[in-house]
């Protein structure tokens, strides 16, 4: 009897030293997670606890790369931030303007569509992971999202450690060498060149592919906070190299769901003005910071032309 005690005791004490090291360890990393300056977490902290900006951009690289604040504050005599996180999808761009909403009500949301944002996608749910430093701080916002992949992030998000262990890496990195952005806005340089544009781009089908109704429910959702709070909103479908495919059923979708809830959609994605240039676009997919200036201009034009016919 007395063995089994020992033993009890020893594992009682085993696991208090493992909570005492968890605590502190979350206590050292939280406090070094919140004084970066540069990176995609500095970014995200600046856009949930700081930015008062009128304007607020969201997207996965496309708006992270393609909008730039400066010409949108000039174009539309406003204060404009760039929130978008490269690779990032619905629920993440959700689950930021959830954050947000708690401090911050701003005049307008630019939301930059993906063609393939409704499509299942493991990989947006496993970058979600990118959220889990703010989970203590906004439960009732994140545990929906994060219940959608896991129906027991309660305990996971028990250890403190657990909640930063994937950002310590990034955060030396870019302690290390700063990734520099304007209000998060980072510009690609160069051009694309010819043999860099695959020939089948426009033959994937997409018949294959699946919608995810919790990608749905994230748009809908953007939609209702957006509304719900006074905010403008407005679709950009960023220019194309090439056209986008006609059969893509995610882009049908979200044109559908937008006009069902009036929701303005700017679709550059065939404009003339940048099919086919390639001195505009850094590789095939993105622009170049030429291309990104002369295209958030046409925005920014778009946007002030239906505001004056608002008023």
């Amino acid at each position: 009897m007395k063995e089994y005690s020992s033993i009890f005791l020893k594992i009682i004490k085993f696991v208090i030293i493992i909570l005492i090291v968890d605590v502190l360890l979350g206590i050292v990393s939280n406090q070094i997670f919140f004084l970066q300056e540069t990176g995609k977490y500095a970014r995200a902290n600046h856009t949930i606890y700081e930015t008062e900006a009128e304007v607020l951009i969201f997207g996965s690289s496309h708006a992270h790369r393609h909008y730039v604040p400066e010409v949108l504050e000039k174009q539309l005599h406003t204060t404009a931030y760039n929130a978008g996180a490269e690779g990032q999808q619905l629920l993440y761009h959700l689950a930021m303007q959830e954050m947000l909403l708690k401090r911050s009500t701003p005049d307008l949301f630019i939301l930059n569509i993906d063609e393939d944002f409704l499509y299942s996608s493991d990989i947006a749910y496993d970058r979600l992971n990118d959220l889990h430093p703010y989970y203590s701080e906004f439960k009732d916002e994140l545990r929906p999202i994060f219940r959608l992949n896991s129906k027991f992030i309660d305990v996971e998000m028990f250890f403190k450690s657990y909640l930063l262990n994937s950002t310590i890496i990034h955060i030396l990195r870019y302690y290390v060498s700063p990734q520099l952005d304007y209000k998060g806005y980072r510009p690609l340089h160069g051009i694309t060149r010819n043999n860099q544009i695959k020939n089948d781009l426009n033959n994937i089908d997409d018949q294959s592919k699946e919608i995810d109704e919790n990608f749905v429910f994230a748009l809908k959702e953007f939609i209702d906070n957006s509304k719900s709070n006074k905010v403008d909103l407005v679709f950009v479908i960023s220019p194309a190299l090439r056209k986008i495919r006609s059969n893509n059923k995610s882009l049908a979708l979200i044109n559908k769901i937008a006009d069902k809830e009036e929701i303005r959609v700017l679709d550059f994605s065939e404009d003339k003005n940048f099919n086919n240039q390639l001195d505009l676009f850094h590789d095939p997919s993105h622009l170049n910071d030429k291309g990104a200036r002369y295209f958030t201009k046409l925005v920014s034009e778009h946007i002030n032309q239906q505001n004056s016919m608002d008023n």
